[in-house]
């Protein structure tokens, strides 16, 4: 199995690789809307992703679809000003861009959005005084706070139950992987994020070679500890308002079916509790 994965410390990519409990060929993208583009060159087979690259590349004919939730509510806005600002987020077509773009609007403030091409150098451009605001996940608002940014909205605030991120699969793959093992130990994981932040947290900064010490990374695990593999009404919904959303800002023409980009028969046997993202 060959999955794509993000540097975002809180996807359960982060833990399953830390404790080598999944068997695969792990390939590092800069952003979710590279992940779709390596789905097109068909070099995963699956992947953590946000649900908005995902409805890009389904509204361009991709046979790909979402298997399994993950997180919701993982965008943030923060900085110095936010009225006249250069603020910088991931990718055209991200979830962090598209939700945004539609804040910005809603809120009435004129500002000039600076996309990245990788989600990393975006703190590097604020520190640098480059950019006045930071819009993405956790990791990145944390570490802004660090270097004086105050949150302007918190992931509460934008969209409630936005899809931060799902498994996305490569229809053709489906066959050939062994998505109910995988779905399993995401799930595990996703519990040990939500109710053992402590102990991951010493884990994950180990992993991250001491890169993030483990106090600031239970700061990120915490700063939206919404957590789940499940696919619930809310999660959908929300993914189909944002939907709307990108056909108003021009990124999409195509509008995809809820049926083209969810795919809950497997997850719901899976988890067929409750979802706990709250």
């Amino acid at each position: 199995m060959r999955i794509g994965f993000l540097s975002t410390a809180y996807h359960t990519s982060h833990v399953l690789r830390h404790y080598n409990i999944i068997e695969a060929e792990w390939k590092l993208f800069g952003t979710g809307v590279d992940i779709i583009r390596a789905f097109e060159r068909k070099e995963i087979d699956l992947a953590y992703v946000g649900l908005t690259p995902t409805i890009l590349g389904i509204s361009k004919g991709l046979e790909i679809v979402c298997v399994a939730g993950g997180h919701v509510e993982g965008t943030a806005v923060a900085g110095r000003k936010l009225e006249g600002a250069r603020i910088g987020v991931p990718s055209k077509g991200s979830i962090h861009d598209v939700i945004l773009r539609a804040t910005l609007e809603k809120e009435n403030i004129e500002a000039e959005v600076v996309n990245y091409p990788w989600a990393d150098m975006i703190l590097e451009d604020y520190i640098d005084g480059k950019l006045d605001a930071v819009c993405g996940t956790p990791n990145l608002i944390v570490l802004a706070k660090k270097h004086g940014a105050k949150i302007f909205f918190h992931p509460k605030e934008l969209f409630p139950f936005n899809p931060s991120y799902g498994i996305v699969v490569r229809k053709s793959a489906l066959e050939r992987i062994n998505l109910a093992d995988f779905l399993i130990k995401h799930e595990w994981a996703c519990n040990l994020l939500k109710e053992a932040r402590g102990v991951v947290s010493k884990s994950l900064s180990e992993y991250f070679n001491g890169l993030i010490d483990p106090k600031t990374m239970e700061e990120i695990l915490s700063l939206s500890p919404k957590y789940c593999s499940s696919l619930p009404r809310e999660y959908i919904d929300c993914t189909m308002e944002l939907l709307e959303v990108m056909k108003k800002l021009g990124y999409i023409e195509k509008v995809p079916k809820e049926r083209d980009i969810f795919d809950t028969e497997l997850i719901e046997k899976l988890h067929p509790q409750k979802h706990h993202y709250s």
